[in-house]
């Protein structure tokens, strides 16, 4: 039985997420099909993707699959984790993916959701960021992902909690964009497929490639940090800084020599 089902409709691709028996746990196997269907849509030229689990699940996705992790001292999220490719894939993939979230998202399932361009929850939908629970070191790409969706002070509350928060609150903080009925929920998706399906496939490419280099943009590290510093300690004190006090002063144009 497949994992991961694959479901087209004209330009629109549904990927149904389809492992109750593990409520959807983020195994090496449903990531492989995850990645696999993408790769199929994206051959296709489909211009917009719902991930989505089966109607009426409780459990979206349970996260990683704990039963996967190694134990034997090894790095439990590198850059090849299969969550760590499959939310590049997503990232990367060149029409907006849509989350359809019905049911809690728990731990690596939330990147997953709030990697996707955007996010459509059922009111009943709830999100929790759980590694600190779980004793597993969350990885600084990771970190960086969630930090592009919420505030700083908001994503430290979810990660140091790690408790579950409704769909309201996660609409209220940016996770998701709208929260609809369980029975309006399928219909609000299809309403915002069809918007992006009537405007232009490649500005929207461009567009999600330009929002994500961005997004994804180094953030300042203390090595940097330190290495500026001191390229300002060299400039005040220099002669040019004075001279440039003076002419200030002196109501001048100031005369810079590089020293």
């Amino acid at each position: 039985m497949a994992l991961v089902e694959v479901l087209i409709d004209g330009s629109c691709g549904t990927l149904q997420l389809n492992d109750p028996a593990k409520r959807n746990a983020l195994s090496a196997r449903l990531i492989e099909e995850l990645v696999s269907g993408l790769e199929g849509l994206r051959e296709r030229g489909t211009r917009v993707v719902v991930l989505r689990s089966a109607p009426g699940t409780k459990t979206w996705s349970s996260g990683h699959d704990v039963r996967e992790l190694p134990t034997n001292g090894r790095d439990p999220l590198t850059y090849n984790d299969p969550l760590r490719h499959a939310i590049r894939v997503i990232q990367r993939f060149p029409a907006p993916v849509i989350a359809m979230v019905e049911g809690g998202v728990w731990g690596g399932a939330c990147e997953v959701v709030m990697s996707c361009d955007m996010v459509i929850a059922a009111d009943t939908a709830t999100f929790a960021l759980t590694p600190a629970k779980l004793g597993v070191p969350y990885n600084i790409g990771g970190t960086l992902n969630l930090m592009q969706s919420v505030s700083l002070i908001l994503i430290k509350e979810m990660l140091f909690r790690a408790t579950p928060i409704g769909a309201a609150r996660a609409c209220e903080i940016g996770i998701v964009n709208h929260v609809v009925p369980v029975a309006e929920l399928e219909a609000k998706v299809a309403e915002i497929a069809a918007d992006v399906l009537r405007n232009s496939p490649r500005v929207i490419a461009l567009l999600k490639e330009q929002l994500q280099v961005l997004a994804a943009a180094s953030p300042l590290t203390a090595g940097t940090f330190e290495r500026i510093q001191v390229m300002r300690r060299d400039i005040y004190d220099s002669e040019d800084y004075q001279e440039g006090i003076r002419a200030f002063l002196e109501k001048r144009l100031p005369v810079f020599s590089g020293r």
